[in-house]
Formats: C-alpha cells, structure tokens, sequence
C-alpha cells in the first residue's frame, strides 16, 4: 500500500529537518508513538500504539536511517512486530523538504506492508486507517511549527 501527501508548515527547512533527526520531536508527530530513541547515527527503536478499529496494536519497531541529504531529503525503514498479535510490518518512508515562500513543504511518500494476522485484518480497514494516520501524521506537523511560531513571536 502507498500513500502520498504534503503539509506546508511556516518554518525553514532546516528547522524541519531537525524535527525529522530527533527520535524525540518526531514521536511528537507521529501518530501513535509512545516512545522513540536513537541506537546510534542511523539505528531508532520505537514502542507504537496505533488504534485500528474496535483494538489498539500495540508494536516495537526498529528503524534504519537509509539515507539523508541535509536539509533536503530523508529516506527510511522501519519493521515492527505487534506486542500480543503474530504478524509484522514493514514501512518505507520517503520525506522531501522543498523551500516554499514563507516557510516549507513536507512532501511524504510513505509505502506500507503487512505480513501475518496484520494482513487479515483487511486492506480496506488497513488503506483506512493508514490514511488516517498519515492525515494526523501532517495535521501534528503543521500543528507543531505553528505553535513554534506563535511562540516565537510572543517572545
């Protein structure tokens, strides 16, 4: 499965680009992380909780920093195994930040795949829950930068 978007956000790449570097600020954003952190320059591990439907899936996640040209362009992986349910997931993202006026454009290419019981929950309730996700995923993005901005200009 693969899902395409873009949020614009008031706030120069660089700064976004470091949302992106930091396990931390990006478990912000990302919907359904609890907790994230870095094993080392390209290695993150994350506990995720993602609802789908009538249950939440609770997971552990290993992510690879596959490639990053600063402040432009980050590709990653992550594979993850549900806590209490056989299956697993593996999730390659694709994230470029372009200058736009007044701020930049996160455009996110994100391709998800299922192995196990995850898949026989269906493609529709997974295409409907990932699009979900990635729609709060953009929404937390923009929500992030623009509480940075009022903040700074409050200052």
């Amino acid at each position: 499965m693969k899902l395409n978007g873009a949020v614009s956000v008031r706030a120069a790449r660089e700064e976004v680009w470091q949302i992106f570097m930091d396990p931390a600020q990006l478990c912000r954003v990302v919907p359904g992380c609890e907790e994230a952190r870095r094993l080392d320059d390209t290695h993150y591990e994350a506990l995720l909780a993602v609802k789908i439907q009538f249950m939440t899936i609770r997971a552990r996640a290993h992510g690879t920093l596959l490639e990053a040209r600063e402040p432009e362009h980050l590709v990653a992986e992550m594979v993850g195994e549900p806590l209490a349910m056989a299956g697993a997931f593996r999730s390659h993202l694709v994230v470029d930040l372009i200058p736009i006026a007044g701020g930049t454009e996160v455009r996110y290419t994100i391709e998800l795949s299922m192995l196990g019981r995850l898949a026989s929950l269906g493609e529709a309730i997974i295409r409907a829950t990932a699009n979900r996700l990635a729609s709060q995923f953009a929404s937390n993005v923009a929500q992030l930068f623009s509480a940075q901005v009022r903040e700074d200009g409050q200052s």
